[in-house]
């Protein structure tokens, strides 16, 4: 999906004009509710819609609803089948900057930053009324040109909601994290303290950005060593795609044979 459809230029151009969402189904029983009225059948690894602004399907696809496939023939015909529709619905101007795009959690954050092989930030302070303050910060740099769709974003009351990160020093303010190759943890790039957010942060997240390197990976290799390593993720509700489903059993047996 990423490479034959998202992540062509003319596809992202024609996203600019949309609201690009992504659901987690396997962590949260409302988004699960969500995506299933969005595909034929249970919710399994991939979903994908076209919506109006009330949430309503804007096309009907040929297929499942798993992929641009069921509606595009290719990212030509994908990014002029946006462009078209973006027509019928002009966009309305807002004061102030949009809010920032946060995972559904740090753990969250950590394994979808890894896929989609960028950097997490995580805005961190333990109180609710001040992690807003920071999130409106950060939202000023993420929205801008230069980072924008470049970095992934969550929060956290604290540093045990953050998986496998050690050597942190700071209890609040902004951590700039490398994930690891599973987004089972991550290390720590750069740490901002929350009074220095407005000066610091976006030379933090450009030095970030500069030593990040984009690691190839595949199935087969994440499998070897995740096995290797002992590597299961436990979703927030269980996964109700049957394949998919009986690939994790498999799997892990195998890593409970490993164990013996």
């Amino acid at each position: 999906m990423d490479r034959s459809f998202l992540s062509q230029p003319e596809v992202i151009a024609a996203a600019k004009k949309f609201v690009c969402i992504r659901l987690t189904s396997y962590e949260d029983e409302t988004e699960k509710k969500f995506v299933s009225k969005l595909v034929n059948g249970e919710p399994a690894n991939t979903a994908f819609a076209v919506l109006t602004p009330d949430a309503e399907r804007a096309l009907r696809g040929r297929g499942p609803g798993r992929g641009p496939r069921d509606l595009y023939t290719d990212a030509a015909d994908m990014a002029k089948g946006m462009d078209e529709l973006a027509e019928k619905y002009p966009a309305k101007k807002v004061e102030g900057t949009p809010g920032l795009p946060v995972t559904l959690n740090a753990k969250v954050g950590l394994a979808v930053a890894a896929g989609d092989l960028q950097p997490l930030v995580v805005v961190l302070a333990d109180s609710a009324k001040r992690r807003e303050e920071l999130e409106t910060k950060v939202a000023e740099l993420a929205w801008a040109k230069e980072f924008s769709g470049r970095l992934t974003y969550a929060t956290a009351a604290a540093a045990k909601d953050i998986p496998k990160v050690d050597k942190l020093t700071i209890k609040e303010g902004v951590l700039l994290l490398e994930p690891d190759i599973f987004g089972a943890g991550a290390k720590v790039v750069k740490e901002v303290p929350g009074d220095d957010v407005g000066k610091q942060l976006a030379d933090a997240m450009r030095e970030t950005l500069k030593a990040h390197v984009r690691t190839e990976k595949n199935r087969r290799t994440l499998a070897t060593l995740g096995l290797k390593e002992g590597i299961f993720y436990e979703t927030g509700i269980p996964v109700s795609g049957k394949g998919e489903a009986a690939d994790r059993e498999q799997y892990k047996k195998q890593l409970e044979l490993k164990k013996k």
